[in-house]
């Protein structure tokens, strides 16, 4: 049976569902985590060690799962090493804009919790107070895991376009529904609204801001299926 994202995601709980559902949809969307994929207990340690500073529990999980999936984690923005983890202005650093203008942490009063929220700022001046971004860490890792999946650069199953003036993707479209395990959250571009998603069985689609729709299939025909219920100015279209 195939992973199917919406159901498959409006069932997960607590962290333990939450990489169970990473693993699922790996296995089935992209390339399943294999051992050797996650970094060990002694690079964990050696990196609470540096920091002088305890790592939440969630953090352990996803490092120690797929801290060495690239594809997974670092496609566009990237999921910092675990030598490149840093305290800055109160927060632990962990996540980081491809082109360095935003970035994602978790507060220090928060890094004894064991699944803590996390917050991201604008590194150019614009934004720089952190603001809330998703309340789970785990969760975070969710959300990251599959836009890096949808932001990957295969032409075959990922595309992208911009949103018409007069289009507006507030509702599913046919054959889609709310991805229920990602609520609305603010896209990290200054004013730009929040990011949401929406699923079905072969495919994913990501909103951004209402101003721009990302797509996944998990099949070519699936990501041309998409491509024929939302006709636009698609970025790699094949005609």
């Amino acid at each position: 049976m195939e992973f199917d994202v919406g159901a498959e995601g409006a069932a997960f709980e607590g962290r333990a569902g939450v990489w169970r559902f990473v693993e699922g949809f790996a296995r089935s969307w992209r390339e399943p985590i294999r051992a050797g994929d996650g970094c060990s207990y002694e690079e964990l340690a050696g990196a609470e060690c540096r920091l002088r500073s305890p790592l939440p529990i969630a953090l352990w999980d996803a490092y120690g799962l797929l801290g060495r999936r690239a594809d997974l984690t670092s496609v566009q923005d990237q999921l910092l090493p675990l030598e490149q983890l840093r305290i800055a202005d109160g927060a632990l650093v962990f996540r980081l804009e491809n082109q360095a203008v935003a970035e994602w942490a978790v507060l220090q009063e928060d890094l004894e919790k064991d699944d803590p929220p996390v917050v991201f700022r604008r590194t150019d001046g614009s934004a720089p107070d952190w603001s809330p971004f998703l309340d789970r860490f785990s969760l975070a890792c969710v959300e990251m895991v599959l836009s890096e999946s949808v932001l990957a650069h295969d032409e075959d199953r990922a595309d992208n376009r911009p949103l018409g003036e007069s289009e507006i993707l507030d509702a599913p479209p046919a054959g889609f529904e709310r991805l229920l395990s990602l609520p609305d959250y603010p896209m990290w571009a200054l004013d730009a609204g929040v990011v949401r998603w929406f699923s079905s069985p072969d495919a994913l689609l990501r909103v951004d801001g209402g101003d721009w729709l990302w797509a996944l299939g998990r099949t070519a025909p699936a990501l041309d299926a998409v491509r024929a219920l939302l006709p636009g100015d698609w970025i790699n279209r094949p005609w």
